[in-house]
């Protein structure tokens, strides 16, 4: 038995986090990375986002930002009662949200004084790749990387596709 053709995507269309305080988050964001406000919406309790999000009595607040080639959709969710943990970037799921910069040491200098908690200085991963991960002040692990244009997976790859 053959498996089915693979599915044709346009590109990655956003990343969702939720977040304890959105008001907060998306002041984060937009005052961060520059990202702009797009959406946002209070979605009460429904049989539909029940069973879209397989959760119980769920009601959420949600904004949708936009900055570049992304959209990050944020979540405050009311109801059911959100857990606080913090995951390990070993642990099963989305590791961390990239942000490819133009200059690493300058954006770790000003995400720093936004609330970014860095693991480390910007480190050279090889051929000159620098990068470093930390946390946005909402325990989200963010990257922020320099990638020299020659590596496959630079942006300018992307455009020149």
């Amino acid at each position: 038995m053959s498996l089915p053709a693979p599915v044709k995507i346009k590109g990655l269309h956003h990343v969702a986090l939720s977040v304890p305080d959105l008001d907060k988050a998306i002041h984060f964001y937009q005052a961060a990375f520059g990202f702009e406000l797009v959406d946002h919406e209070h979605l009460g309790h429904s049989e539909e986002g029940d069973r879209v999000t397989r959760l119980s009595q769920t009601d959420v607040t949600v904004a949708m930002l936009h900055a570049g080639n992304l959209f990050i959709e944020l979540f405050e969710f009311h109801s059911p009662t959100p857990r606080e943990i913090e995951r390990r970037m070993n642990d099963f799921g989305m590791t961390h949200l990239s942000f490819e910069v133009e200059n690493v040491h300058e954006a770790f200098v000003a995400l720093k004084a936004h609330g970014i908690q860095w693991h480390s200085d910007p480190i050279d991963a090889g051929d000159g790749y620098l990068m470093t991960y930390g946390r946005d002040p909402f325990g989200n692990v963010i990257e922020i990387q320099q990638v020299p244009e020659e590596r496959p997976y630079a942006f300018a790859q992307l455009r020149a596709r």
